[in-house]
């Protein structure tokens, strides 16, 4: 870890690196051509159980101890050795095959002759790699360009975190900016990143363009990152390479492949202690009883190895045969197609296991999220009446006071909102403070673009790294408001009259496990107002929205019913107000050390005495049969 240092990266030279940097070659073997037999060896003779059945065919070899031939002893330890050596080289051959497999992937590289081909394994810190939709990332790269045309793509990390769900990933806005990818290698620009570590959920970087007028300096986060054995999922992507080899995020985060031995063979080799001190102990009995005679200590050699069947070296063989046969039918079983046995020497372990350790979202769920109710503090909505929200909603687009600032609504409305105009701030919020983007698909009758132009709703799916979100757009949506159109500085929204809504998005401030919130800073085109919206678990919300009566005690009543809730708040903002808070917000985001305690000090400073809006209740169904499968391993021991 002593070795790593922050790098300075320039696009498409990997010529001007600082320092050297490691092969991009993935390694998951525990031995090489030279330390296999030897490691092999080690790793059986550094138990008592298979060291005592060496030491006694090697006594074979003196005169005074033999008892037989030789080949009766060595030729059951042999079997056993061939049997044991046969099992880890065909499992590190196949080790050997998926990494050669990973290491051979073909990638297009930009370079000054246009576009190269390369394998995973050649590229190196600083190339800029051309990634596909549904191909695997390489390297560690900051993302520099995509295809999509709202300006973002979607990854799956499901193979870096276990998280089923998409992430949303954002390329660098200058050189997203540039009309194509080529233009990268025209530019003077370089990324600078913070030394290699584990952490998968941040990242501090900087990106500068040195030949801009004036020079460009923007803030990197874990938003413009795309790691190694993550899987692009929308569009094309160009990134540039920051880090290889052992210093990618993933590799860091894996242990080093090691001999893995169940607790069964533990215990036999705790029983062969205990045995041979048995046996030590007749031996001496039976020397004793001759009175120590002669040669006595040779004697007691030879008991001992009279009476070493005791412990039958035919054990050892039946083991290995039955993990064997344990593992065979494992991958064969017809109830777990696709069962890989990556570790034959435990397979047995499988049923010791007492305590399963579970996540509930997208495992004991089904991850498909279902809005169930709106509630306001006065009034709550259910699936019931949701017909209700729709017709405030629509009441809301169609009162002439709509379209007036809020300095000219009538006095009346100032005093005490209506329902009508709580339950639209409520659906507009919701239908705003997210990372939805919709997308446009070609059908039968109508193709990609004239989609788009006009906003086709048979046409329009929704991308989102979470299922929450698209259940609460899709709700919006189907009460009146909806999300037609996002890129990374705008988002329109129709209302139910057929009028599209423009909102410049100022500030985003993403979902993180830390925070357990996110916020957005939207701007409304046609009244000039900036609005200051968040949502997030009511654990933070509480201290954050103004003081009420209600809200603690509604969450958990909505809890109770198996409800996921989402807390939904708002602050309007001056144009001062939004300037100082932008210029500390800049300044934060470029600063290297403790940059995301800065940011979050400056966030905070927006977060105070914020109104509340509205609690959302989604419901994820369980997956089939979770109560059955609860109940037969609570039945077999299993915690």
């Amino acid at each position: 870890m002593g070795d790593f240092r922050p790098r300075t990266v320039w696009l498409g030279h990997p010529e001007k690196r600082e320092q050297r940097y490691p092969k991009n070659v993935i390694n998951n073997q525990k031995y090489n051509f030279f330390t296999f037999l030897p490691g092999v060896l080690f790793n059986q003779f550094k138990y008592f159980f298979n060291l005592y059945f060496l030491l006694l065919s090697c006594s074979q070899f003196v005169e005074e101890l033999r008892l037989g031939a030789l080949y009766t002893y060595w030729v059951p330890l042999g079997l056993v050795l061939f049997i044991t050596i046969m099992r880890e080289a065909i499992e590190e051959i196949r080790c050997y095959l998926r990494d050669k497999e990973v290491n051979s992937q073909v990638y297009s590289r930009l370079s000054t002759r246009g576009t190269v081909k390369v394998k995973s394994s050649g590229i190196q810190v600083g190339d800029l790699i051309i990634v596909e939709k549904n191909q695997r990332v390489p390297a560690d790269m900051i993302f520099l360009r995509t295809s999509e045309r709202n300006g973002s793509c979607f990854l799956r990390t499901d193979q870096l975190d276990g998280e089923t769900d998409w992430k949303l990933r954002l390329p660098v806005a200058c050189t997203q900016r540039l009309p194509t990818a080529a233009d990268l290698l025209q530019i003077r620009s370089y990324v600078y990143a913070e030394e290699p570590n584990i952490d998968i959920h941040n990242f501090i970087g900087t990106f500068t363009r040195e030949d801009g007028d004036p020079p460009v300096n923007e803030s990197l986060s874990i938003e413009n990152t795309l790691w190694a054995s993550t899987v692009v999922a929308s569009g094309t992507v160009v990134g540039v390479v920051i880090y290889t080899g052992k210093e990618l995020r993933s590799v860091m985060n894996t242990s080093n492949p090691r001999h893995k031995v169940g607790l069964f063979d533990l215990e036999v080799n705790c029983l062969t202690k205990i045995l041979f001190g048995a046996l030590v102990v007749v031996s001496l009995v039976m020397v004793a009883l001759q009175h120590f005679a002669g040669r006595w200590y040779l004697q007691i050699f030879r008991f001992l190895l009279l009476f070493s069947h005791i412990v039958p070296i035919s054990l050892r063989v039946n083991l290995d045969m039955g993990k064997m046969v344990f593992s065979w039918m494992i991958k064969k079983d017809s109830k777990i197609p696709g069962t890989v046995v990556r570790a034959s020497t435990i397979p047995e372990q499988l049923g010791r296991i007492s305590y399963l350790l579970t996540d509930k979202t997208g495992t004991l769920t089904q991850n498909e999220m279902v809005f169930r109710r709106l509630h306001l503090g006065t009034v709550a909505y259910g699936m019931d009446s949701m017909d209700e929200v729709q017709s405030h909603v629509f009441s809301a687009y169609t009162q002439p006071t709509h379209d007036l600032p809020a300095s000219r609504a009538p006095a009346a409305t100032k005093v005490r909102k209506t329902i009508s105009s709580r339950v639209h701030e409520a659906v507009k919020a919701i239908a705003l403070v997210h990372n939805v983007t919709p997308v446009y698909e070609s059908n039968s009758v109508t193709d990609q673009a004239e989609a788009e132009q006009h906003y086709e709703d048979t046409c329009r799916v929704y991308q989102a790294s979470s299922p929450d979100e698209v259940s609460l757009v899709q709700w919006t949506e189907s009460v009146g408001l909806t999300l037609v159109g996002r890129d990374q500085s705008s988002m329109q929204l129709r209302t139910p009259t057929g009028q599209i809504l423009n909102f410049t998005i100022l500030q985003i401030f993403p979902f993180t496990y830390e925070s357990k919130r996110m916020g957005i800073i939207v701007r409304d085109e046609s009244t000039g107002e900036i609005t200051f919206y968040m949502k997030g678990a009511d654990v933070v919300m509480a201290g954050i929205v103004q003081y009420n009566d209600w809200l603690e005690e509604e969450c958990g009543n909505m809890a109770r019913e198996g409800l996921r809730v989402l807390v939904v708040s708002k602050k309007s903002l001056t144009e001062e107000q939004y300037q100082d808070f932008e210029a500390r917000y800049v300044q934060a985001k470029l600063s290297v050390h403790d940059r995301s305690l800065k940011v979050a000090t400056v966030i905070e400073s927006l977060e105070m005495e914020m109104e509340l809006l509205c609690l959302t209740g989604v419901e994820d169904q369980l997956q089939t049969d979770v109560r059955p499968t609860l109940e037969i391993l609570r039945n077999a021991g299993i915690r």
